[in-house]
């Protein structure tokens, strides 16, 4: 499948070719193409491609003519390609072929200065996404983005986002709305309040925390299991039977 959406094909060059179809590397002519993950290209494409960067043309599956596809390669890939390289994954010559300019982009966590700038966008996205007026982030909300090592990257913390929107109600987003399974609270709590948590017993917290969860997770699904399995990232099962130990019912 990637071969022929690479390369093209002609009318008849195999079951359900209709017709003929230009293929990618001859679209790009006198253009750019962008390859993500390159990494996970198998060795018999990684040749393929080598040939058509050497000769700027490639042919067609089912065709013997050669077509101009000269084009500025972008590649992006998730693991280091010379390490690739060294375990005989990936191409040598196709490496230092491509690696004409390489541009290392860091994770989050070692881009401090971003995350607040992409916290305030998601929120704003979603907020108008989902007609909530929340925000805008208290002191400790952002505190807390600022210290999450985002193991993730930008995906995590727009999901962090979007679950924080999505089960609250409006107004500021504290810490509680955006990590509700307990990450580390900033500062001290007041004496009352600890005295009361001190009074609790962890299983009976857990419980009480777990059951309101759920509860706030389904009505901002609207009551959809599946809707609200997605949103809180837990598989439809598990929380059916979750809804079961707590007794909560929904008509969806």
């Amino acid at each position: 499948m990637l071969e022929s959406l690479l390369f093209g094909y002609e009318k008849g060059a195999f079951t359900g070719a209709s017709q003929a179809n230009a293929g990618y590397f001859e679209q790009a002519h006198e253009g750019h193409l962008f390859l993500d993950e390159i990494a996970d290209m198998s060795p018999k494409l990684q040749s393929s491609l080598l040939r058509v960067l050497q000769d700027h043309s490639v042919t067609r599956i089912g065709s013997r003519q050669p077509r101009d596809a000269d084009f500025r390669l972008i590649c992006a890939t998730n693991r280091p390609l010379l390490a690739e390289v060294k375990a005989g994954r990936f191409r040598e010559d196709l490496y230092y072929r491509i690696a004409v300019v390489s541009v290392r982009m860091p994770p989050l966590r070692e881009r401090s200065g971003d995350i607040v700038p992409l916290a305030t966008h998601f929120l704003d996205f979603y907020s108008t996404k989902f007609g909530k007026p929340c925000g805008l982030l208290t002191p400790a909300a952002l505190q807390a983005l600022e210290n999450c090592r985002w193991e993730g990257n930008v995906r995590e913390l727009q999901h962090c986002i979007e679950r924080a929107v999505a089960l609250h109600a409006g107004g500021p987003i504290d810490v509680p709305h955006l990590f509700p399974a307990g990450a580390p609270a900033t500062g001290t709590a007041p004496a009352d309040d600890a005295a009361a948590t001190a009074a609790l017993g962890y299983q009976d917290a857990r419980a009480d925390f777990e059951r309101d969860y759920l509860r706030r997770l389904l009505a901002a699904a609207g009551g959809n299991v599946s809707e609200a399995a997605r949103l809180g990232g837990i598989p439809r099962q598990n929380l059916y039977v979750r809804m079961k130990r707590w007794g909560i019912v929904t008509a969806k």
